[in-house]
C-alpha cells in the first residue's frame, strides 16, 4: 500500500521510513512533445446568436489537458498576455488586434513538482479585424461597437442647448443655455415632427459602429431611427482652428436625423449633417453645430454624450504606445492609503474618497511607508511624479525621470462589474504603482477592485487580504491620465 507508507513518511509519526526503498519517488518532468501530445484544441467561430461552429480561422479555442496548464501569447514588447490561467480545460480567446499579421502563436506552460516549468506552443491562423483608423477606434472602440448615451456632467446636467460659437478654445465658456434630457419633451418646437420618440430620457442610447452607422434607442431598446456617419479631417486629437481659436478635432457627418435629438436649436426643425467635434475621448463625445460662416460668439447648437461601454479603451488607449498614469491627489490629497471596504458606490470613492480613513500625500511621505514594501525601500514608484503605461497587456512602471522600474502582464475583466466596481484588474504581482497593500508586510495583491474608471481617472480598491468584508480595511490607490 505505498499511498499508506508515503502517508507515513509524510506525516513523520508512526514510523521511519527510507525514501530510497520507496518505489513512487518524485514523477519524472514531461518532455516538451509530451506535453504538446497531451495537450489538444478546437478552434471554434462565434455565431451570431452566440453558439459555436469549428473553424479553421475561428478566435475561440476550446482545450484539454491532463494536467493544469497556463496559456498566454506575447505582445509587440515579449511581454506574456494570459489567456486562460490555472486549469486543465476550457475556453480561450485568441483575437489580435486590428491589422495584425493572422498567423498566431499561442503557448502552454505545465508546472513540474519541483517548481520547475515545461512549455510548448502552436501555430495557428485566426480571424484578424481590419484596422480601424485611431478616430473610429475612439468612437466605436476596437470591439467594433459603442454605446454612447446622454451626459449632464459638463454643465449643470443640461445635454443640448446653444452658446456663442467659438467663444475660445474652451467651448463651454460660451454657454447660454442648456437643457436636462428629460426635459427635451418641452422643447419639441425645435423638432421636425413635434412629437417625442423616446430619446427625451437620460437612458436614451446611440451605438456607433464600424460599419459607418449609428442607430438611435429609447431607454427600453426601442430602435427610434438609424443612418450613415463618418469623421472628416481628423488629425490625432490636435484642433483645427475656427473664426480664429483653436476649436475642433474632426467633423461628424452624418445622415439627417441621425444622432439623437438631432435638431439645430431655433432652426425649425432643421437636421444638420456635419458637426463639430470639440471632443471625442474614450468616453465623451461632445459636438457643435453652426451653420457655415456663423461669426464668434454668434448662436451655435451643442450635444453632450458619454460612454461607459469602453472600458479598455479608457485604460490602455488606442495605439501601441498604450496609455500612461500617474497619481492622482486631486481626489482627497492621498494617493495611496488605507479606507473602509465598500462604503458606498465605487463612484463616489473615485470622485470623493468615500471612506478614506488614511493616506500618503507627497513624495516625501512615501519614504515613511517603507514598512508596507517588501523590499523597505522605495525604488522609485513612492513618488507623485512616477508613472505607469499600459499597452497590449502588459504593466510598465517607470521613476520621475523615466526610468523602468518593473513590469508585468495584466487583463481587464468587465464581467465582475456591480454597484462597487466597474471591472476587475488583474495582473502580475507587483504591476502597478507602489503596488503593495497596506498594513500586510508588503503584500502584492494580483486583482484590484476597479472602483471608478474614466478617460482621466481612475481609482483601484483591495480589501484586506482579498477578504471583502463591508467597512473591513481595505488598500485604494489614486490615478490620473498623464
Amino acid at each position: 500500500m505505498k499511498k499508506i507508507l508515503l502517508g507515513i513518511c509524510v506525516l513523520g509519526l508512526l514510523a521511519s521510513c527510507d525514501p530510497s526503498k520507496d518505489s513512487i519517488g518524485v514523477p519524472a518532468p514531461i518532455a516538451e512533445s509530451q506535453l504538446a501530445s497531451e495537450f489538444t484544441y478546437t478552434q471554434l467561430a462565434m455565431n451570431d446568436d452566440g453558439s459555436y461552429v469549428e473553424s479553421s480561422t475561428g478566435n475561440y479555442f476550446k482545450f484539454t489537458s491532463p494536467r493544469v496548464v497556463t496559456i498566454y501569447r506575447l505582445n509587440a514588447s515579449g511581454g506574456e498576455v494570459i489567456l486562460s490561467k490555472g486549469s486543465s480545460a476550457g475556453l480561450f480567446i485568441l483575437k489580435p488586434t486590428r491589422g495584425s499579421d493572422p498567423q498566431q502563436k499561442f503557448y502552454v506552460r505545465a508546472r513540474e513538482f519541483d517548481g520547475s516549468s515545461v512549455e510548448t506552443s502552436f501555430n495557428v491562423t485566426v480571424d484578424v479585424p481590419g484596422e480601424l483608423s485611431l478616430e473610429m477606434k475612439i468612437a466605436c472602440s476596437d470591439s467594433g461597437t459603442k454605446t454612447w448615451t446622454w451626459d449632464g456632467s459638463v454643465h449643470s446636467g443640461a445635454v443640448w442647448g446653444n452658446i456663442g460659437y467659438t467663444p475660445g478654445e474652451d467651448w463651454t465658456s460660451g454657454y447660454w443655455w442648456g437643457c436636462p434630457a428629460e426635459e427635451l419633451t418641452g422643447q419639441l418646437q425645435h423638432s421636425n415632427t413635434g412629437v417625442a420618440t423616446g430619446e427625451e430620457d437620460s437612458r436614451a442610447y446611440m451605438v456607433f459602429s464600424e460599419e459607418g452607422i449609428i442607430t438611435t434607442y429609447d431607454a427600453g431598446g426601442n430602435q427610434i431611427r438609424k443612418g450613415a456617419f463618418e469623421i472628416k479631417d481628423y488629425d490625432n486629437g490636435n484642433k483645427i482652428a475656427v473664426n480664429g481659436v483653436p476649436w475642433k478635432v474632426g467633423t461628424l457627418h452624418t445622415d439627417p436625423g441621425t444622432i439623437l435629438f438631432p435638431f439645430k436649436i431655433n432652426g425649425g426643425g432643421t437636421t444638420p449633417t456635419d458637426f463639430d467635434i470639440v471632443k471625442l475621448t474614450s468616453d465623451k463625445l461632445q459636438l457643435v453645430y453652426a451653420d457655415a460662416g456663423t461669426g464668434s460668439w454668434s448662436e451655435a447648437t451643442y450635444w453632450c454624450f458619454k460612454s461607459n461601454t469602453d472600458l479598455a479603451g479608457s485604460l490602455a488607449g488606442y495605439d501601441e504606445s498604450g496609455k500612461s498614469w500617474t497619481w492622482d491627489p486631486s481626489i482627497t490629497g492621498a494617493v495611496w492609503g488605507n479606507m473602509g471596504y465598500q462604503p458606498g458606490d465605487g463612484a463616489s470613492i473615485g470622485t470623493t474618497g468615500n471612506g478614506q480613513w488614511w493616506g500618503v500625500t507627497t513624495s516625501d511621505e512615501f519614504n515613511g511607508q517603507l514598512a508596507h514594501t517588501d523590499t523597505n525601500s522605495n525604488i522609485g514608484d513612492g513618488d507623485l511624479n512616477a508613472y505607469m503605461t499600459f499597452a497590449d497587456g502588459q504593466i510598465t512602471t517607470y521613476d520621475a525621470s523615466g526610468k523602468k522600474i518593473r513590469g508585468g502582464a495584466f487583463t481587464l475583466d468587465v464581467s465582475t462589474a456591480d454597484e462597487f466596481k466597474v471591472a476587475t484588474l488583474n495582473t502580475d504581482a507587483g504591476s502597478i504603482l507602489w503596488p503593495f497593500e497596506i498594513n500586510s508586510g508588503g503584500g502584492k495583491p494580483t486583482w484590484f477592485e476597479v472602483a471608478y474608471l474614466t478617460g482621466d481617472k481612475m481609482t483601484l480598491v483591495y480589501p484586506d487580504g482579498g477578504s471583502q468584508s463591508a467597512w473591513g480595511e481595505a488598500t485604494f490607490w489614486h490615478f490620473k491620465a498623464k
